[in-house]
């Protein structure tokens, strides 16, 4: 059991070094919540879901062109407008009608060699226009001959479907590329729509990320220019050194309490007065959480958290 006895505290009492303080903030976080007269917690620190997306225009936001890595097998493929899981676009394919597995392919640059495990995911949505037929998505090789891994079959619904399929690479494979798949499961005519194309390397898991893109808002960011690099999300705040905290309300009954990695209280918080701002002058070092309470009535709060 952690904690056990009064001189643990050592464990859990932050001593911060001299490079950590003298570190610039490098993640903020803004807020503006409606409170009550439960507390509630206005944000959380922590590292959060890293990941990684090696499709460059993983929403055919932009035109397409070569560099996309877009390739059509047995269909034609256009960027479309008309349907959007997420932006204003996405890559309708139009099945040929000739034969089983017509769709596209993406094709990854060559991953080296690991005398560990690596660990290939994919993941895209889909929408069709009758769950009469139906797709799959794959991972194969780079002739796309093999299949790898696949997410079963997924019927054209008229409504966005998120499918997945993971692969472990296993120790010592040569160095090789790999390809997602999207392909028809019987042959038909039915057009279908992608959005939200991903594929990820990982060394840690084969679990599937969330979802994503330079885009997607704090914390993910493009790996160089918007809709035509990968992109990653980077790590949450782990420690909040700065706040600026505005209560917005002009009614004096209104006092908002604030409490750092506890639940605020009238006791404990530290009151913002109707029309007032809570602002730091020297940096924090708190690593959980910010709460906070009305005294009455349901006001605003606003500003932001700075931290690392």
């Amino acid at each position: 059991m952690a904690y056990e006895r009064h001189s643990d505290f050592r464990a859990y009492e932050l001593d911060s070094s001299t490079r950590q303080s003298a570190h610039p903030y490098t993640k903020y976080a803004p807020i503006r919540e409606a409170l009550s007269t439960t507390a509630e917690t206005l944000f959380t620190a922590g590292v959060g879901e890293i990941a990684s997306n090696w499709v460059t225009n993983p929403r055919v936001e932009a035109a397409l062109s070569a560099s996309d890595g877009f390739t059509a097998t047995g269909a034609g493929i256009t960027r479309s407008t008309g349907l959007q899981a997420a932006g204003a676009a996405s890559l309708l394919v139009n099945p040929a009608n000739s034969a089983v597995g017509e769709g596209f392919y993406w094709e990854s640059p060559s991953i080296a060699q690991s005398v560990n495990a690596q660990f290939l995911s994919v993941q895209l949505e889909h929408q069709g226009a009758s769950a009469a037929s139906a797709v799959k998505l794959e991972i194969r090789d780079a002739a796309g001959t093999t299949v790898l891994a696949t997410s079963g079959t997924s019927n054209l619904a008229a409504s966005w479907v998120r499918i997945t399929a993971s692969y472990a690479i296993p120790p010592l494979t040569a160095a090789a590329s790999y390809r997602l798949y999207l392909t028809t499961v019987t042959q038909h005519n039915i057009n279908f729509s992608a959005d939200k194309i991903m594929f990820e390397v990982r060394d840690d898991t084969v679990a599937v990320s969330t979802y994503v893109d330079g885009s997607v808002g704090l914390n993910y960011m493009w790996s160089g220019t918007e809709n035509a690099s990968t992109s990653f999300k980077r790590p949450g705040m782990t420690m909040m050194k700065g706040i600026t905290l505005k209560n917005e309300s002009g009614t004096g009954a209104e006092i908002v309490y604030v409490a750092f990695d506890t639940v605020a209280t009238a006791t404990n918080g530290i009151p913002i007065l109707a029309g007032g701002t809570l602002e730091n002058t020297w940096p924090l070092a708190f690593t959980d959480k910010i709460s906070a309470i009305s005294a009455s009535g349901t006001p605003t709060v606003s500003g932001v958290i700075w931290g690392t």
